[in-house]
């Protein structure tokens, strides 16, 4: 095997396994990571039963904005959460091993950020749970609908700072009572300003690249999924343990880094192949945006970047995106019609 053969080989590769990346289930990441809101929540107070102190180091958070409650104790505490039935939900041993009731409907109701079905066919709260491991790194980390507002949508009249939720969550930590009061604002939504003009820019550069060296726009294009590999890879790792961050948010802008380059590498090759695989390239990158369109206008993101690098960023690399699609469908649509053989050839 040569090594253009070799070359293209894990090209291949690499957009197959892409392809399954990208083509997986729901199920395959966490149900609910974080993920863009609209509204802020924040704890107002702990209390405990009869004012009986709270464990040392014990330190109880929200998580992704207004996504997940935490819980983090050191070694040698114990901790118990109830679910909103009363049922046995989660726990954590002293040794920070974490387990979830598979048989709480509170388990099955937290899968989706509105609300999942709660499973029927395996909840039972007067059977022994059924306690499934999922943590042992002293956290605990839930989704808990008490702690947000249950729609994408804020209420009718509602204004940014109005508060939306005001609710309370208890659970017990080395046996004492924890009640902890949350309350949810809505926050205002950011001006579109800078992903206009970030597309905007964006769109100048490849026409200004556009008719200039074959490998102009190609190494916009490298340029652009490096970008969404930074993006990605600063949503991924801004996750709070526990919270299941996604791992396609920096696997498919890596997927697209690699596929770009290898047109780039390609660019003495047969056209066919190089068009090819920026296609593939420019459409997995697109499809990596369009599952982020709700950052270009949400007012919280699940980032540690700066907002309006991500929104910014998100917008330019999709006119990158879609522009290096085009010209490589083009490409490829003209590489067909001069080998298409003529009336008088057949």
């Amino acid at each position: 095997m040569t090594f253009n053969e070799l070359w293209q080989h894990r090209v291949w590769c690499a957009a197959i396994a892409g392809s399954i990346v990208i083509a997986a289930p729901a199920g395959f990441a966490h149900a609910d990571a974080p993920g863009p809101t609209d509204y802020l929540s924040v704890i107002v107070e702990v209390t405990t039963s009869e004012s009986l102190p709270l464990v040392d180091d014990a330190a109880i958070t929200i998580e992704g904005h207004d996504s997940f409650l935490s819980v983090t104790v050191a070694r040698g505490t114990t901790v118990e959460i109830p679910g909103y039935e009363g049922e046995k939900y989660l726990k954590m041993e002293s040794d920070c091993t974490a387990y979830e009731n598979q048989r709480s409907m509170s388990t099955w109701y937290n899968k989706d950020r509105y609300g999942s079905d709660f499973g029927a066919d395996v909840v039972d709260h007067d059977a022994a749970p059924d306690w499934l491991q999922i943590a042992s790194n002293c956290t605990l980390a839930w989704h808990d609908h008490r702690i947000h507002y249950m729609s994408p949508q804020p209420p009718v009249n509602a204004k940014p700072g109005d508060v939306l939720v005001s609710d309370s969550i208890s659970f017990t930590v080395d046996g004492v009572p924890v009640n902890v009061r949350v309350e949810s604002s809505l926050v205002e939504r950011p001006s579109l300003l800078a992903p206009l003009l970030a597309a905007a820019g964006a769109l100048l550069l490849v026409v200004g690249v556009n008719g200039r060296t074959s490998a102009a726009l190609r190494t916009l294009m490298v340029a652009a999924s490096v970008l969404g590999l930074v993006i990605g890879g600063a949503q991924y790792l801004w996750a709070a343990p526990g919270t299941g961050p996604q791992l396609t948010s920096f696997v498919v802008p890596l997927l697209a880094t690699v596929l770009s380059g290898s047109a780039l590498l390609l660019n003495r090759q047969s056209s066919i192949q190089r068009d090819g695989v920026q296609l593939m390239s420019s459409i997995f990158l697109a499809l990596w945006v369009l599952g982020r369109k709700d950052v270009l206008d949400s007012a919280l993101l699940p980032t540690s970047l700066p907002y309006w690098v991500d929104r910014a960023g998100t917008a330019a690399i999709g006119v990158v995106a879609c522009a290096a699609a085009g010209y490589a469908l083009v490409g490829l649509w003209q590489i067909a019609n001069v080998n298409q053989p003529s009336p008088l050839q057949e």
